[in-house]
């Protein structure tokens, strides 16, 4: 039987109130599967038990098993001008970290720009993309996993931060009600809250990294977050450098 099918109707009711729910059982990335329904100009949320071709940012591989919380939400921000997907990433970053701290009690680290870390581990990453109209924030969650394979030694999960197992639609409950509430107050203007809320979360801001680009290499200070979500690195040579996208490691 499909792990769909045993959902509790209260909790696919509560999932409802975000969007039209897709639930699937193989899909090749939920991202792909929420922008083909961009069409119907609803908003909408894909959860899949098992995506094939998962991808983190620049077409990186994603690992999904059964113990994966796997899905996409399908928006249509109400605004002329293009979204900020490093802002929309760092705040979708927040509503993960704030859900899970709200289910478990623990407290989750943003690691700039898509990586969630709980216990110096990798147990989320979070795909933000845009297509014409469409906005889609992709989700992957390590909720139940008991062991990784050895080519993932950055991975965590949920279940081996707390030694207990999790009902991973109620994750993505609070996750959607977390994202929403946070929506609300970036279409009310209230952003300064949010940003200092992210810069509290910040797992590099103060400290020295080398974060890589698709084309170059910098080291430096993490010395802000602006409000469009990018870093700015205080680099070794002392000039001030904004960089909108990259993978950061923390450096000793």
């Amino acid at each position: 039987m499909s792990e769909h099918n045993k959902i509790p109707g209260k909790l696919l009711a509560r999932l409802t109130r975000y969007g039209r729910v897709y639930l699937l059982d193989t899909v090749k990335s939920t991202n792909s599967y929420a922008f083909s329904l961009a069409g119907k100009h609803e908003t909408a949320i894909v959860i899949a038990q098992n995506q094939t071709h998962g991808r983190g940012r620049f077409r990186r591989h994603w690992f999904t098993d059964s113990g994966s919380l796997t899905f996409s939400v399908l928006t249509f921000p109400e605004t002329e001008e293009a979204v900020p997907l490093a802002q929309m990433t760092q705040v979708v970053g927040l509503a993960v970290c704030r859900a899970i701290e709200d289910i478990l009690g623990l407290e989750p680290l943003i690691r700039w720009p898509n990586d969630i870390i709980v216990g110096g581990k990798k147990v989320a990453g979070i795909l933000c993309e845009q297509h014409k109209d469409a906005v889609v924030l992709g989700i992957g969650m390590n909720v139940n996993q008991s062991e990784f394979p050895e080519s993932l030694p950055d991975a965590g999960s949920l279940f081996l931060a707390s030694g207990k197992t999790w009902e991973k639609l109620e994750l993505a409950d609070r996750i959607l009600e977390r994202i929403s509430g946070f929506q609300e107050q970036m279409q009310a203007g209230e952003t300064t809250e949010l940003l200092t809320a992210i810069k509290d979360r910040s797992a590099i801001l103060h400290r020295r990294v080398e974060i890589r680009t698709l084309f170059r290499r910098h080291i430096g200070t993490v010395v802000d977050i602006d409000a469009e979500g990018r870093i700015v690195l205080r680099t070794t040579s002392g000039r001030l450098a904004i960089i909108n996208s990259g993978q950061a490691r923390r450096l000793r």
